[in-house]
């Protein structure tokens, strides 16, 4: 307990410290937030749903910025392979940090807290974790200038309550040769899992994906495919199809 309170107070200090040494230019900037609001659903054969809606206020223009972001999730999960009892638990994680924005990509360090009601260390499927603790993030993405100009994207959580970490990557190309297609063709692989005192679990799945811009301001991201979910919680692996609906709208 008297380490997990450590952690917290030093990860608090880093994001402080972080915060109040980027550039002036950002501070320059501070009045040109920009929110975006994004959610999604994901839903498998193993009788397992995953349900998140966020907000996310960063600032425009290039180089350095701070940002924070708020999201809350609930998951309905089955907690052992082949019996049908499930469980449930919600969560809300806000995050603050800096990012860096480039011309072709850039680069974001957050760190935050995620409260959980109904907690479960080693619950499969909890992105920000399934128990109360500090949080660490960070994400980077990179975008061609060529015709099929290929995005590539990586996001990746650890949940210092709970060891649990969370990790996404996806890479899409435009459906035609222009860049300013609205429908990308892509690819996701997510892996995820932790726990603690011997209770575990680990979740990996892959499958393509769908964009389509719908406006300038608005985009949806279908994706699905093959799940498999493990660990020391589980006599025995489960393999599952998914879906997941994915929005994002900046006004």
């Amino acid at each position: 307990m008297q380490l997990n309170r450590y952690r917290t107070a030093i990860l608090a200090f880093v994001t402080l410290a972080g915060l109040t040494a980027f550039p002036r230019n950002a501070v320059a900037q501070l009045g040109q937030f920009h929110p975006t609001v994004y959610g999604s659903t994901e839903v498998d054969t193993r009788h397992s749903q995953f349900y998140l809606l966020g907000l996310y206020v960063g600032v425009g223009g290039l180089g350095w910025s701070p940002y924070g972001n708020v999201n809350g999730y609930a998951l309905h999960y089955r907690p052992v392979a082949g019996v049908d009892a499930t469980s449930n638990l919600t969560a809300v994680s806000p995050t603050i940090g800096l990012a860096y924005a480039g011309r072709n990509g850039g680069v974001s360090f957050g760190g935050g807290y995620t409260w959980v009601n109904h907690e479960n260390p080693a619950a499969p499927g909890a992105e920000s974790g399934g128990k109360t603790g500090a949080t660490a993030s960070v994400g980077a993405y990179s975008v061609g200038g060529r015709r099929r100009a290929l995005r590539t994207q990586l996001l990746a959580n650890y949940n210092f309550g709970s060891h649990y970490a969370w990790a996404r990557g996806r890479a899409s190309v435009p459906f035609r040769s222009s860049v300013r297609h609205p429908m990308r063709l892509g690819a996701e692989v997510v892996g995820q899992g932790g726990g603690l005192n011997g209770n575990t679990s680990n979740t990996f799945s892959a499958g393509p994906t769908l964009e389509y811009g719908w406006s300038q301001n608005f985009r949806t991201t279908l994706a699905g495919g093959w799940k498999t979910v493990g660990g020391t919680a589980f006599t025995t692996r489960d393999n599952a199809g998914y879906v997941k609906l994915e929005f994002s709208l900046s006004p």
